[in-house]
Formats: structure tokens, sequence, C-alpha cells
């Protein structure tokens, strides 16, 4: 006779079977809860970058150098991005705020704007020298972090949400050394 046609052999795997399959159910809810909650977050991607602007008829050492910062809502839930931010440290980390001073000299988006869908964006374009006369700040609290190398490679650039969350990416090459080139003249006169 076979071990398996045992009525208590059977019926104690029969009870396994049941809670193994509770639990697949139980499991099944909570990925799916997952998944759907997942869609629903909010999720800007940034973008920090030295661009150039050529006009017709013009070479590109001539063209205009502009800082770019991007936001782009790559979630599904509609945003609203409040202001444009700078972090500071890895450890402490220190949250600067951009004060967008008017005019502009150039013409661009201005935060606050609503980012409704899936791939709306929030451009802030600034002349370079621009950036450059509003950088006081970020290099003050730079050279004030007890190591200022550190400081200097984990400066991010970011959005502030309506809702208080704050997204951050680390800026292109040729920003970084701009940031770079500005600090070393910054901590020259002491």
């Amino acid at each position: 006779m076979c071990l398996f046609l045992n009525p208590e052999i059977r019926q104690w795997i029969d009870i396994g079977a049941e809670s193994l399959t509770a639990i697949g159910t139980v499991g099944a809810v909570i990925v799916a809860l997952w998944l759907s909650r997942r869609e629903r977050r909010t999720k800007i991607a940034v973008s920090a970058a030295v661009a150039h602007f050529v006009e017709p008829f013009q070479t590109f050492a001539e063209s205009t150098e502009l800082v770019t910062m991007t936001a782009t809502n790559m979630g599904f839930s509609t945003v609203v991005v409040n202001s444009l931010c700078w972090r500071v440290g890895l450890l402490r980390r220190k949250v600067l705020y951009v004060a967008l001073m008017q005019p502009m000299r150039w013409p661009t988006e201005l935060p606050p704007k609503v980012l409704n869908h899936h791939g709306d964006w929030l451009t802030v374009q600034m002349l370079k020298t621009q950036f450059v006369d509003g950088l006081f700040y970020l290099l003050k609290q730079i050279s004030e972090h007890p190591l200022p190398l550190l400081a200097l490679c984990s400066v991010r650039a970011g959005f502030e949400t309506s809702t208080k969350k704050r997204f951050f990416a680390r800026p292109n090459w040729e920003l970084r050394k701009l940031i770079r080139e500005q600090f070393d003249a910054f901590k020259a006169p002491d």
C-alpha cells in the first residue's frame, strides 16, 4: 500500500497545501497593492547642466552659455514644483534654496509650475554670468564644511515640490567644473 493513500497522511498533506495556497494569495495581494501604489508615487528626474545657445550664422565659440536646470515628471501623478535648491554634504546635508531675481536677462520658465503628466517638464535657464553672481551662499556653505573638497564633490542640484519632497541630481561635468573654478577663486582671497 502506498504511503500517500493513508487517510491520516493525506489529511496533513491537504492542510499543508491549503496553508501554502493561503500564504501565496496573501503575497499576491501585497505585491499587487505595492505595484499599484508605486505607479502613483511622485517621481521627478532632475538635470543640471551648462548648455550653449547657438543663434543662426553663429559659431559655437560665439554661443551664449546658459546654466539649465530641468525637472521632468516621470510618474503618473500631478506634481507642483515650487523651488530650486542645492544640497551640500554627505552626512550632514544642508539644503540651500535659490531665489530667482527678476529680471532673468534670459527668457525662462519660473517655479511654481504644475507638471501634470508623465513627461511634462520645467526648464529654468539663466545666463552663466548671472549664475556665477548668485553662487556666494553655496560657496560659503562649501567652505564652512569640515571637509570642503568632499562637500564640493557632494553638491547636488534639485527641486522641491509642494509636498516638501526634494529631488536631487548631480550636475554635469561642465557645471561641476564651473562651480569648482568659482570655489577656487572664492577661497583664494583668504
